[in-house]
């Protein structure tokens, strides 16, 4: 069974409502002052050896598409990495307000050991899709 949780934090934890929202605050900030600039990354050594888009082609033009507020280019252009920016969003989003309420309680995702192979085929699923939509959009 997948399903989410509210349990305390356990001695030792990692902070996950502080890490990671910093980190994609840090990358936010980055990304925007990066392609302000006009920056532009190196292309992808493996679209060069093979001529197939590897997972990651397309995140740099979806990164400067969403630091220009154009959403539907930057999904096209890389949907996986597109998802990714939106739950870090919602995940920072559910953080702020986790600080600002002050409970202890934390929201967590449990994985039960029946439904993990199910979990990790649907993940492979997903980035099966993924790599099919960068083959055809990307060509």
């Amino acid at each position: 069974m997948i399903r989410f949780v509210r349990r305390p934090s356990f001695p030792g934890e990692t902070n996950h409502e502080l890490v990671w929202p910093l980190v994609f605050i840090c990358f936010s900030i980055f990304a925007f002052v990066f392609f302000s600039f006009e920056g532009t990354s190196p292309s992808c050594l493996f679209y060069k050896m093979t001529t197939i888009p590897c997972l990651g082609c397309g995140a740099t033009r979806c990164a400067r598409e969403l630091c220009h507020a154009d959403f539907w280019s930057a999904f096209k252009y890389n949907p996986g990495v597109f998802m990714i920016l939106v739950l870090g969003f919602i995940w920072t989003l559910y953080s702020a307000i986790f600080w600002i309420s002050g409970t202890s309680l934390r929201l967590r995702l449990v994985v039960g050991e029946s439904a993990r192979k199910f979990f990790l085929s649907a993940l492979f699923i997903v980035a099966l899709v993924q790599w099919l939509w960068q083959c055809y959009y990307l060509r």
